[in-house]
């Protein structure tokens, strides 16, 4: 059996720049939009405290439109003595975010069914952490399935 190697993801932004956009809107067969998000130089102050990651967690998932009762379920848990891992859930949307506040660091997780809404929850999320640099990937899910059906 061969295998395809398929162009995973899409470079969208780096270093310090204000806003983040997709290069490309087109969304693979409706598969969600998955973005990997790296930041650092962020204030330790604001990656280092559960209560803080919960906060900026329930401000990201309020860029989503809400499916009638489909409450977002936050979750974190506070590192000792520092850092904390926190999870926004509902059916439109799932964010993970870990942190490393001493190294001003935090990896970030948007799975989205939406790609302005992932974009959306992103820019809130870069507004309360503050960080000083980002990168940002957006995988293309749903490849592999495309690779099949070729």
């Amino acid at each position: 059996m061969a295998l395809a190697t398929p162009v995973l993801q899409k470079d969208i932004r780096s270093s310090s720049d204000k806003t983040t956009r997709p290069l490309n809107t087109s969304v693979s067969r409706g598969f969600p939009t998955h973005l990997l998000v790296e930041i650092w130089h962020a204030p330790f102050s604001a990656l280092a405290d559960a209560q803080k990651i919960g906060s900026v967690l329930q401000q990201a998932g309020s860029a989503i439109s809400m499916e009638g009762d489909d409450t977002l379920q936050i979750s974190t848990f506070q590192f000792d003595p520092y850092g904390v891992s926190g999870t926004a859930t509902n059916s439109t949307i799932h964010i993970l975010i870990h942190t490393w506040p001493e190294k001003g660091y935090a990896a970030i997780d948007i799975f989205s069914k939406q790609q302005d809404e992932a974009y959306a929850a992103l820019e809130r999320i870069k507004a309360k952490l503050n960080p000083g640099n980002f990168h940002v990937m957006e995988l293309t899910r749903g490849q592999l399935l495309e690779l099949e059906d070729t």
